[in-house]
């Protein structure tokens, strides 16, 4: 299940607040981010649950980035001003990994 995209769309979908439609955006940011979650776990494994979270905000940070270039995100409703969006796409995940026992990012000294 770790690799099948389709495992993760619900969720995905649930997250990014699109219940249908953008299919081939979806699939992408998930299959990217599924790529991304996995090169983060360095062969470790991690629970389906913690798994499927991770991948969820993975792929949600990858489906909005399109509206986040060069790292300025503007909701466009006139009340808010624009704020930066982290470009590293495990932005949201390094925390969840690291509070599951896998020691990843800045807390990794090669």
């Amino acid at each position: 299940m770790a690799d099948d995209w389709t495992a993760y769309e619900q969720p995905v979908r649930d997250e990014i607040n699109v219940p249908s439609g953008d299919d081939e955006r979806v699939r992408r940011a998930i299959q990217a981010a599924i790529g991304y979650v996995n090169g983060a776990l360095g062969g470790q494994t991690v629970g389906q649950e913690v798994m499927t979270d991770c991948v969820t905000s993975c792929a949600a940070d990858l489906y909005n980035s399109r509206d986040a270039r060069l790292g300025v995100m503007s909701v466009g409703d006139g009340t808010l001003e624009p704020f930066r969006v982290s470009t590293d796409p495990l932005r949201s995940v390094w925390p969840k990994l690291n509070a599951a026992g896998v020691l990843t990012g800045s807390v990794v000294i090669a």
